[in-house]
């Protein structure tokens, strides 16, 4: 992981930090992970249902009252959560400081909604905030993450589960980890990232969201307790 990481940074410090709570969340879950793919709406995924599709027609009014909403509700998930909260210093990040709180919301079906809430503060002074909510339902995992770029909360995307196969299959875990493995996992980002950038571009991905939907991911985090270790 070490190695990855350092060759990582050559796509980008944002880019690495992504890369690494992707696989970060993926060990947490290695036992759900290896589960076969389903197809059914889970109950986690039918609460996460507000995460669809974009508006094109908001106002910068509305995108700067959007930010502001989203701000308060990290703020406000980190004060009621604050006893479970972890911070990573200069040892874990190279440019900055983050704390982060692992939140679970249960569902009836078995399966349930992962939120993970984060906030940094950068050594050049800026600060970022993110909430990341992914359904864990034994098959294929859809994420969502919220987080604000340019005074507006930008809204990506993302397969966990398919991402973290094609990662881990170019790293073939059945073998020792080499160059060549590290170069195909590099390659893989880095068209992963190409691939990210061009659905910015034709608004299908990490687009602005509006007051309504972060009123509706705070609803959700309304019910979410502290994940409990297995």
């Amino acid at each position: 992981m070490q190695k990855l990481r350092k060759m990582v940074k050559s796509i980008g410090k944002s880019r690495e930090r992504e890369y690494y709570r992707l696989h970060t969340i993926s060990e947490r879950n290695e036992h759900i992970m290896e589960l076969p793919n389903n197809t059914h709406n889970s109950e986690a995924a039918k609460q996460m249902g507000f995460a669809e599709g974009f508006n094109p027609e908001l106002t910068t009014e509305e995108k700067i009252r959007a930010a502001a909403e989203f701000e308060g509700l990290v703020l406000s998930t980190f004060l009621r959560f604050a006893g479970d909260a972890k911070t990573y210093d200069h040892t874990v990040l190279e440019d900055g400081i983050e704390s982060s709180i692992l939140l679970e919301i249960p569902q009836k079906d078995g399966s349930s909604v992962l939120a993970e809430v984060e906030s940094a503060t950068l050594d050049n002074g800026d600060e970022e905030r993110s909430v990341r909510i992914i359904e864990l339902d034994g098959g294929d995992k859809e994420r969502h993450h919220y987080y604000i770029e340019d005074d507006q909360v930008l809204r990506y995307d993302d397969n966990l589960a398919e991402r973290s196969r094609k990662l881990m299959g170019e790293m073939r875990p059945e073998e020792n980890i080499s160059i060549e493995g590290i170069k195909r996992a590099l390659d893989m980002c880095r068209n992963e990232v190409e691939n990210d950038k061009l659905e910015q571009q034709m608004g299908l991905n990490r687009q602005p969201v509006g007051v309504d939907e972060i009123s509706k991911l705070a609803k959700l985090l309304e019910s979410a307790e502290p994940r409990k270790p297995y």
